[in-house]
């Protein structure tokens, strides 16, 4: 009886822990973007901002993105804006930045959208094409918090026609809920088994 209910705890760990890891490969993932901030329009690059070439992985990959007020990471389909203390950006025609697909290995992007603001006093400007991501914050008051932005791109269905994706790309990673489940399933007719020779 005692085996019987450590089996079931084993399982119960298992499936939960399965479930809370479930892998997913975003739109940036592995690849390398361009990000550049203009001021006082998109003609004039700013130098004081974190400008470059940048391959998005774990951790935070832009620690300038203008002036040392604050940091930016990619993960997945989002990145994310940290000021740690608070300013205003001139109200000029651009002030801002732009993200770009360095090789052109991001499928095409399809929305752009911000997500949650609890740094930036009003919305910024936002705008996009299929290699770019445009971000406006001209004339707003910033404060410490994040801005969380969220992009789409088109995915190529197996058939080669591209197909619009509304909310993540597909993954190319194995899910790991699958052998989780499999072994789980394994264990359990192991058991019943074991249990009607007794």
């Amino acid at each position: 009886m005692q085996s019987y209910l450590r089996l079931i705890a084993v399982s119960v760990a298992v499936c939960l822990g399965s479930v809370t890891s479930i892998a997913n490969a975003g739109v940036f993932d592995g690849h390398t973007v361009n990000y550049q901030y203009y001021l006082p329009n998109l003609s004039t690059p700013y130098a004081s901002a974190g400008n470059g070439d940048y391959r998005v992985d774990t951790g935070v990959e832009i620690s300038n993105v203008v002036d040392g007020f604050g940091t930016l990471d990619f993960s997945g389909d989002e990145f994310v804006i940290s000021f740690a203390h608070g300013g205003n950006f001139s109200p000029t025609a651009f002030n801002g930045f732009a993200i770009s697909d360095v090789s052109a290995s991001i499928n095409p992007f399809t929305s752009f959208s911000l997500v949650s603001n609890t740094a930036v006093s009003g919305t910024p400007i936002l705008s996009f094409d299929a290699n770019h991501l445009y971000v406006n914050w001209a004339g707003l008051n910033f404060n410490r918090g994040e801005l969380v932005f969220s992009v789409s791109s088109l995915t190529t269905h197996p058939n080669s026609h591209p197909v619009t994706s509304f909310s993540r790309t597909i993954s190319p990673v194995p899910e790991p809920d699958t052998y989780a489940l499999l072994l789980v399933g394994l264990g359990l007719v192991g058991y019943s088994a074991r249990r009607k020779q007794i």
